[in-house]
C-alpha cells in the first residue's frame, strides 16, 4: 500500500502555489494525544475505508501527476526547468531566469494547464473518498494520525495485512 506523502507529488505543484492529494484538504491542529487515545479513536471499519480511500486517492494522484509532467513536457520543458522557472516567476525574475520570451510564454501556458488541472483532481479525489463511506475530515484525521503515530501504523498494517 503507498500512503500519501505530502511532497511525493511533483514540484511542479508546489512552483504554482497549489497543493495536492491530502495536502488539499486543510489539516486541522490536534492536541498531542498518547498512542493508546488516538489508535483507540478508529475503529476497524474506518480504517478499511481510510484503507480502500487511499488507494483510490493514490491512483488519482499518481495520474494526475502524469498529467500535470506531460503538460510542463508538452510546452518543451523539463519538470526541473519549471520549477526553476517557478521559482523566479514568485521572485518576480523571470525575465532574468528564462532564457527568452519563447521560454517565459512555455512556462506561462504550462503554469495555466497546471493550474486548471487542480478542481477537478481535488473533486475527483474527495469523491473517491466519499465513495468509500468516510468523509475527507474523517480521511484526513486517519492520515495525519497515521504521520505521527506508530499504533495507528500498526493498525493500518493490520487491516492492510488482512486484505
Amino acid at each position: 500500500m503507498v500512503l500519501i506523502k505530502k511532497g511525493t507529488i511533483a514540484a511542479a505543484f508546489v512552483a504554482v502555489s497549489m497543493s495536492f492529494g491530502h495536502a488539499a484538504f486543510a489539516q486541522q491542529a490536534t492536541a498531542p494525544k498518547t498512542e493508546q487515545q488516538t489508535a483507540s479513536k478508529f475503529s476497524e471499519a474506518d480504517l478499511k475505508k481510510f484503507v480502500e480511500a487511499n488507494t483510490s486517492v493514490t491512483e488519482i494522484q499518481k495520474a494526475s501527476r502524469d498529467s500535470l509532467v506531460a503538460a510542463i513536457e508538452d510546452e518543451n520543458l523539463t519538470v526541473d526547468r519549471f520549477n526553476e522557472l517557478a521559482k523566479a516567476h514568485q521572485a518576480q525574475k523571470l525575465e532574468e531566469v528564462a532564457e527568452n520570451k519563447e521560454e517565459i510564454s512555455a512556462f506561462s501556458n504550462a503554469a495555466q494547464r497546471v493550474v486548471k488541472m487542480q478542481p477537478e483532481t481535488k473533486e475527483k479525489i474527495q469523491a473517491a473518498i466519499e465513495e468509500e463511506g468516510i468523509t475527507v475530515e474523517q480521511y484526513e484525521k486517519i492520515m495525519a494520525a497515521y504521520e505521527k503515530d506508530p499504533a495507528v501504523q500498526a493498525q493500518i498494517q493490520a487491516v492492510v495485512n488482512k486484505e
